[in-house]
């Protein structure tokens, strides 16, 4: 989102009308909030517009390689339902992912932000190269742990290979393993199930009623089977609780973040803030610079750590030249840990809390 934007604004009438890409995205039964349509024409843009970023293309490809498996799953779950398959089958080819482009607007924010988010630490591992697993003992060695203990052994592995799948090639239609948080997991699910929907329709006329039972006991199943645990940022979490004391060693940070190994990085950052390893990710990632400047501060980072944090989010954030890192540099040493700490603290409470907030100090021009 956009900061400063409220979340409730929308635009109606000549002004929607007359504002593309905004008119396209808004379009349909009901608006979205503005600031998610801008997020959307971002990533949604004209086709005879300029290509993407590497931000905006590992986005879309998130999003269409996971909206392409899970269409693949619901296929594949329909052999209770055999005239549906039936009907699907004149449609053999994924329909889902067009149906998203076409209708960007069936994306909700969070999903979309999720969905960046990912995207940003594929873009940060890409650019960095990721680790061999027999180069992972690096990371035991920063951790001064025994890389013979089975567990992190273990731990380490199934981070590389999460990490591996996340930086697979492929295009937006290549199916990716939907390892998403379980809301955003059944969000997608059913946005798929009501594209599959819509296509058999054109050929089970007078079947709404097969179709949605069908549809609705294959969701249900893979909702059931749903595994969320296999993601890299909950691979990073385990490992790091794995570590125990251990991962609060005061050398830790900065090996993790000299060996680009980002996702650790986030995860033992979030252990000694006692924050969520989806937080700092986002701070890292999409959060004003004003934030990181927080989460480098409350962990007692020094104005050298500070720029050397920035010089590694470069790949995400191609605004840092060398004068903006001087000039954020030259602010952050107006922070002191104690507005770092308070700022934190609020961070500790519900998000939902501090965003209804955020909007009634908004309106009310506190």
């Amino acid at each position: 989102m956009l900061t400063g934007m409220s979340a409730y604004s929308s635009l109606t009438g000549t002004a929607m009308a007359g504002n593309w890409p905004m008119a396209r995205v808004m379009a349909g039964m009901s608006a979205v909030p503005v600031a998610h349509a801008i997020d959307l024409a971002f990533f949604f843009p004209d086709e005879g517009q300029a290509r993407h970023d590497a931000l905006i293309a590992e986005t879309r490809r998130h999003i269409g390689g996971c909206i392409t498996a899970i269409e693949m799953a619901l296929r594949l779950s329909l052999e209770h339902a055999p005239d549906v398959a039936a009907a699907l089958d004149h449609w053999p080819a994924p329909v889902a992912w067009a149906m998203v482009r076409a209708h960007p607007s069936l994306l909700g924010p969070g999903l979309l932000a999720h969905m960046q988010m990912r995207a940003g630490v594929t873009v940060m591992l890409r650019q960095f190269g990721q680790a061999d697993v027999e180069q992972l003992n690096e990371v035991d060695g920063a951790a001064a742990t025994s890389i013979d203990d089975t567990l992190l052994g273990d731990g380490l592995s199934g981070l590389a290979l999460a990490e591996g799948r996340w930086l697979a090639m492929g295009g937006e239609d290549t199916p990716m393993k939907p390892d998403l948080p379980a809301e955003y997991f059944a969000e997608l699910l059913w946005l798929v199930a009501a594209c599959l929907t819509v296509v058999a329709q054109r050929t089970m006329v007078d079947a709404d009623d097969r179709l949605l039972a069908a549809f609705d006991r294959s969701g249900w199943a893979l909702l059931a089977d749903h595994d969320e645990a296999a993601c890299p940022i909950v691979q990073a979490d385990r490992l790091v609780r794995r570590m125990g004391e251990k991962a609060d060693a005061p050398d830790l940070l900065g090996r993790l973040l000299e060996r680009r190994r980002f996702l650790l990085f986030a995860a033992v950052t979030a252990r000694q803030l006692r924050l969520e390893s989806g937080q700092v990710i986002e701070m890292l990632v999409m959060g004003p610079l004003s934030q990181v400047a927080i989460l480098c501060r409350a962990l007692g980072g020094s104005g050298a750590d500070f720029r050397h944090l920035l010089l590694s989010l470069r790949p995400v954030r191609p605004s840092l030249s060398d004068a903006a890192i001087v000039a954020e540099a030259d602010r952050y040493q107006a922070l002191n840990e104690a507005q770092a700490d308070s700022a934190i603290a609020a961070l500790r409470t519900s998000a939902a809390f501090r965003a209804k907030l955020d909007h009634l100090r908004a309106v009310a021009g506190a």
